[in-house]
């Protein structure tokens, strides 16, 4: 049989109707279940091969490539597997029936990170888009998807996308505690990001399939936006949500979380076997302190700056030499006075600009105030002469 299709195929004449109720044909006889594995392997290899660079029949090559691709992967020779499926059109694959184009995409992904291939994994990743795994019948797909790119996002430290992958299967899972485990995974890897623009998020994400919904601008508004959003889920994780409150406000927090941070780093499965991870959590907090003291001083001695921030004045700087480099904060050290300048030099115009500023928000003021005087005034002259009104129509005893 396969012989005779390797003739049929090469013929000139040979229509391509024909020749596609022939690979049908053939496919019928293939998964009969009438044939050995090491007999499917040959068939399935001839029938790829019969079917190679011919359009009309593309799809079926495609299939016929990934049966063969998983007969190769179950016997262990993944990197086999890896190289038959990289050697598909990956047009082909996209114009697939959905599942299975889902389906196959996963299978590439899965075998690039197997095989740590982490250049061409984003590039296979780009072919899904949230549309088509907004569907309910792609649900499965989804989730498998995600999976996939939280272990790629792993490989490159991109705890900001893995939380972001959280918040999509939050957003996909049904049961509750499914839902409450996404969202504890989710809230903590936004805790343990980097401090990146939206733009080097977008650049790191190197994926289509987010939905909109789940976009966020950088660390401190996934903060915000999640404690907004997801508020009634967040108090069934009292703990998190606690330490969300936290990091949105503009208070000094190490000395009141210390307990609650140690009681998370030993029960949470995101951070109990990661040390690297609850170092990064315990800097972020460094960090958030820091930001908080530069909002309210414009310079401040070392040594006072890691009274206040619970760091020794050499652990201060060198998180202030971080987050400078990272563009968080500016920061200049006086090494003469031992003072921190958090305030960024000015020019002319800049003083002028911020003088004119200042006046009009005071001039804006006064005029409030004393419209409210009027107001006061012009209430409590109709009180009174309503209160005359009164005892002056009272009849005499």
């Amino acid at each position: 049989m396969l012989e005779m299709l390797d003739v049929l195929m090469r013929k000139r004449a040979q229509t391509k109707p024909v020749q596609s109720a022939m690979i049908a044909e053939c496919s019928v006889v293939l998964h009969d279940g009438s044939l050995s594995k090491g007999k499917e392997e040959e068939v399935l290899g001839r029938l790829a091969h019969s079917t190679e660079n011919k359009i009309h029949v593309e799809l079926e090559h495609a299939r016929f490539t990934i049966e063969l691709a998983q007969l190769h992967e179950a016997a262990g020779r993944k990197r086999s597997a890896y190289d038959m499926l990289r050697a598909l059109q990956i047009e082909t694959i996209t114009n697939m029936p959905r599942l299975e184009k889902l389906d196959a995409l996963n299978r590439q992904i899965r075998l690039c990170l197997e095989l740590e291939d982490y250049e061409h994994a984003p590039l296979i990743s780009r072919k899904i888009n949230y549309r088509a795994l907004g569907r309910e019948e792609a649900q499965e797909k989804k989730m498998v998807y995600f999976d996939l790119m939280r272990q790629y996002y792993a490989k490159k430290n991109s705890f900001f996308n893995i939380g972001r992958c959280w918040y999509e299967t939050y957003l996909t899972v049904k049961e509750t505690d499914k839902k409450l485990t996404a969202l504890s995974n989710a809230a903590l890897h936004y805790l343990i990001s980097e401090h990146s623009s939206a733009k080097e998020l977008e650049d790191m994400a190197e994926c289509t399939a987010f939905c909109p919904g789940t976009k966020m601008a950088d660390r401190a508004t996934a903060l915000s936006e999640i404690c907004k959003r997801l508020k009634s889920d967040l108090e069934d994780l009292p703990l998190l949500y606690f330490l969300l409150q936290r990091f949105n406000s503009i208070e000094l927090m190490r000395g009141k979380i210390g307990s609650r941070l140690h009681e998370l780093c030993n029960t949470h499965a995101e951070l109990i076997h990661f040390p690297e991870r609850q170092k990064l959590l315990h800097d972020r907090c460094s960090e958030h302190d820091l930001m908080v003291v530069a909002r309210f001083y414009s310079r401040i001695p070392l040594q006072r700056l890691g009274q206040l921030v619970g760091l020794s004045p050499e652990h201060a700087e060198a998180f202030i030499m971080t987050m400078v480099t990272n563009g968080t904060l500016y920061a200049k050290m006086d090494r003469v006075d031992g003072l921190v300048v958090f305030q960024p030099p000015k020019n002319a115009t800049q003083v002028v600009a911020s003088w004119n500023e200042n006046v009009d928000r005071s001039v804006t003021l006064l005029d409030k105030i004393s419209h409210l005087i009027t107001k006061e005034r012009v209430l409590h002259n109709m009180a009174a002469a309503v209160g005359s009104q009164v005892s002056g129509q009272r009849p005499c005893g």
